[in-house]
């Protein structure tokens, strides 16, 4: 399978609009690469996060059929956090992806 980062994008952004749906006006995350999701300037706690990375790895469950597992080991003991903005997680998510179709 040839995953674009335009198929991953587009599963991201879908998990935004999933997760914007719960979330007050002032929390909404706006869909782009620079928005802050972990640390300083996020306006999303960590629940919503957390519904976040499960709806990315269910849209890439159900647009892959790959069962990913996103915030595991290894995404926690990178220096970076894969999960700091939407552009850091398309990234990681897309790596995550071609390892496991890779696999």
């Amino acid at each position: 399978m040839d995953t674009t980062k335009e198929q991953i994008t587009h599963i991201v952004f879908q998990a935004v609009d999933e997760i914007n749906q719960d979330l007050k006006d002032d929390a909404k995350l706006h869909k782009s690469p620079e928005t802050i999701l972990f640390g300083h300037g996020t306006k999303i706690d960590s629940m919503a996060l957390v519904s976040l990375i499960v709806a990315v790895e269910e849209g890439t469950l159900d647009e892959f059929g790959l069962a990913v597992t996103l915030a595991n080991e290894k995404a926690m003991s990178m220096e970076h956090s894969p999960f700091r903005s939407l552009g850091s997680m398309i990234d990681y998510v897309f790596d995550v992806v071609r390892e496991a179709d890779d696999g």
